[in-house]
């Protein structure tokens, strides 16, 4: 029980955290598209037995972890955890969903670039969480590729 409790106290104080963080950068001023990913990621979690992962951290202290399941040359279902900020995890978010139902020659085109178009404006001091999204995105989709390739 003791677990349960600690685990719905962390999230409690990473919301407040988001909060504090959204009011100080003006939560007005973001665009629809990046408040839903940060404050209500849909690709959240991790998966059992990924076909590819990666983890990264990033230079601000951000962790990522990302998992594909890829059917059929496409990748079917992908997940992230993060103990980054709102805009680490709406920018992983972003490239989860920018990914779902892509081919891999499609996937290669989910880059900090094409996360930042996707989020519009998402404050300059914070574009090195698009750059940690599609770095450890395309170490997941790597980590793929090498384990199909073995016997």
């Amino acid at each position: 029980m003791a677990e349960t409790g600690d685990v719905v106290e962390r999230e409690e104080k990473i919301l407040a955290e988001m909060m504090g963080l959204l009011e100080e950068k003006g939560i007005g001023r973001f665009s629809e598209a990046l408040k839903r990913h940060g404050m209500h990621p849909e690709h959240y979690g991790k998966l059992d037995r990924p076909d590819g992962f990666g983890e990264l951290t990033g230079s601000c202290g951000d962790t990522v972890e990302m998992s594909l399941r890829v059917r059929n040359g496409r990748v079917a279902e992908s997940r992230f955890t993060t103990d980054g900020c709102f805009f680490t995890v709406a920018a992983c978010d972003a490239a989860a969903a920018m990914a779902e139902g892509k081919s891999l020659a499609d996937c290669l085109r989910i880059n900090r670039s094409a996360i930042l178009e996707y989020l519009e404006n998402m404050p300059g001091d914070h574009h090195h969480c698009a750059d940690l999204a599609a770095r450890v995105f395309h170490k997941a989709l790597r980590d793929f590729v090498i384990k199909k390739k073995r016997p």
